[in-house]
């Protein structure tokens, strides 16, 4: 495959997740996550508050969607505009970091393939919560580094150390791959040959652009806490405060539904789904305000991962293993140890984790992923037409996947009954008699976001 040929087949990629991250999405009705995105928005950057959603991670998120809603209005793309440019744009990138960890675009355009389509990423491309985030500075921060690496100009590794600043201003898991990545620029200039004096200066000079930047980074978007009259010296109790609800979530209340999906250990071994049922916000579609009926009052979203891609990751990644110990790949060891790192955190963590951190590992995974695949369908005779039919069944199993990720599911027939008993039975207990026809009552579900 010629680079050209690659780059266009990327594009197109590409123009298929922005549409699938898009479609229908000015009808998906608001939900109390978003309304709670906004007006923790507009509270943090106007009066330096944190809250009502997420106090506890850091506030890039307020700062983007506030900005968003200056530029667009408080309307879809004000508020779900940030997610929805950031989740289209890791599929880009997610190619070019697969291309050069692996030097194949044929593994690069299968990565980049099974992000688009993902269920799970569509969710949260569609969302104004900031989860996909997770998964967009830490690889533009990653690309950067390996175009300094490429090229040797400074202002990459710069543009690097400002991404990983952006990642652990949006959520600390980006603290992760920043590590692995400052590991890699380390190695590269120790194995060069040259005076100690220089590779000692250099390596400093790499310190402080991935390590000190970020840290800079991360310090300026807490700019409007401190304008309510903070000082530097109170910001550390912050930081612990936000670090005990995160790791303990002793102010968190249990979801309202049967959501077991909430061990990290299972992402890669069993089929897992996000659940996010909610009473729309805004106007129920084509119903009366006055008396709505239930199915048109209540959304169910479900991020399903797909198993014919998930359940090969961790293979995937002893594959990914087993080439750096026998060729010594320094793609290999490196897509291993931003795997490995960002996940194993997850795995041993006593609080439940659910699938939406997921978005933190999954680029990694799905490279390891898209790596067996080729190496797979490369040992077969007629390989095109393996691989093909490969792809084919992963975009067929992703299509009701999908209606199920924008919030169509309880629209379907053969879906609505279940998805109303499985996921729904809280709500429809909150009505007069629990006759799903009745108008629910005002409730306030928990917040299916707190972490």
């Amino acid at each position: 495959m010629t680079t050209r040929t690659a780059a266009f087949a990327l594009m197109f990629i590409t123009l298929c997740a922005l549409l699938l991250n898009s479609l229908l999405l000015a009808g998906q009705p608001v939900s109390e996550d978003d309304y709670s995105v906004g007006l923790s928005a507009i509270n943090y950057m106007e009066s330096g508050q944190l809250g009502p959603t997420m106090w506890n991670h850091p506030c890039l998120r307020n700062i983007l969607v506030y900005w968003a809603m200056q530029m667009f209005g408080t309307g879809v793309i004000g508020i779900k505009g940030v997610s929805l440019l950031l989740g289209t744009l890791c599929t880009p990138l997610i190619g070019l970091v697969a291309q050069r960890i692996f030097k194949d675009s044929r593994v690069a355009l299968i990565a980049a393939f099974f992000w688009a389509c993902d269920a799970l990423v569509i969710d949260f491309s569609r969302q104004g919560i900031n989860d996909i985030y997770l998964a967009f500075f830490p690889l533009a921060g990653i690309y950067l580094a390996y175009r300094f690496r490429e090229s040797g100009k400074q202002g990459w590794l710069l543009g690097s150390g400002i991404f990983f600043g952006l990642g652990l201003a949006s959520k600390w898991s980006a603290l992760f791959p920043l590590l692995v990545t400052f590991a890699l620029i380390i190695f590269t200039i120790n194995r060069e040959a040259g005076p100690i004096r220089e590779r000692l200066a250099r390596n400093a000079h790499a310190a402080v652009l991935l390590l000190m930047v970020p840290v800079m980074v991360y310090l300026l978007t807490f700019m409007p806490w401190f304008s309510r009259g903070y000082s530097l010296a109170e910001w550390p109790a912050l930081q612990r405060s936000m670090f005990l609800e995160t790791s303990q979530h002793v102010g968190y209340q249990p979801k309202q539904w049967d959501d077991r999906d909430n061990r990290a250990y299972k992402w890669f071994i069993t089929p897992s789904v996000f659940v996010d049922p909610f009473m729309n916000m805004d106007t129920p579609d084509g119903g009366d305000r006055a008396i709505p009926s239930f199915d048109r009052s209540v959304t169910v979203v479900l991020g399903y991962a797909n198993p014919l891609v998930w359940l090969l990751v961790l293979p995937g990644i002893a594959l990914v293993i087993r080439r750096g110990v026998r060729t010594r790949d320094e793609g290999s060891w490196y897509l291993a140890g931003l795997f490995l790192l960002s996940y194993l955190p997850l795995v041993f963590s006593p609080r439940p984790i659910w699938l939406n951190t997921a978005l933190s590992v999954l680029p990694y995974a799905i490279m390891a992923a898209a790596f067996l695949v080729w190496s797979m369908a490369d040992r077969c005779k007629k390989r095109q037409l393996v691989l093909s039919i490969y792809l084919a069944a992963v975009l067929t199993v992703s299509l009701p996947l999908y209606l199920l990720a924008i919030g169509k599911g309880t629209r379907i027939p053969v879906l609505r009954e279940y998805l109303v008993e499985q996921y729904l039975v809280q709500f429809k207990q909150g009505m007069p008699g629990g006759n799903m026809k009745d108008a629910p009552k005002p409730v306030s579900p928990a917040p299916s976001h707190p972490y």
